[in-house]
């Protein structure tokens, strides 16, 4: 087994891991990441930046040698256990909360402004 293959054996799962908790459909780890975006904290996309920046480096052959396995294997730990951490329910009834709470001020909003007309208007 070449590096190569050792090393897309760590990005797989991971990518296996971003399609079921945060829903991104990607062709490659990279785009995935940039998908990902804001959903994942700063420290854990730095971690996969290292990934995919070695993930480019890995496909030449002169570059292959230069990568640091074990921080390689530090930074997929770290995303596949973050990865793993996140809740779907929760990540949907927190969305579904976000936009009720928009609604509902929304509604208060334009009650209170009806109100005001209505009283500037003297029909209160």
């Amino acid at each position: 087994m070449t590096d190569t293959d050792q090393f897309s054996d760590q990005i797989d799962p991971i990518m296996e891991l971003m399609r079921s908790k945060l829903g991104i459909r990607a062709r490659s780890f990279p785009a995935a990441l940039a998908r990902a975006g804001r959903r994942l904290p700063r420290p854990i996309r730095r971690e996969g930046q290292v990934l995919a920046e070695a993930l480019a480096r890995a496909d030449n052959p002169r570059l292959r040698p230069t990568l640091d396995q074990p921080r390689l294997a530090a930074a997929a730990e770290a995303l596949k256990s973050h990865l793993a951490t996140l809740d779907t329910a929760d990540r949907r009834r927190a969305l579904a909360l976000d936009i009720l709470g928009a609604l509902a001020f929304s509604l208060l909003l334009t009650a209170a402004l009806v109100i005001t007309l209505l009283a500037w208007r003297g029909f209160l």
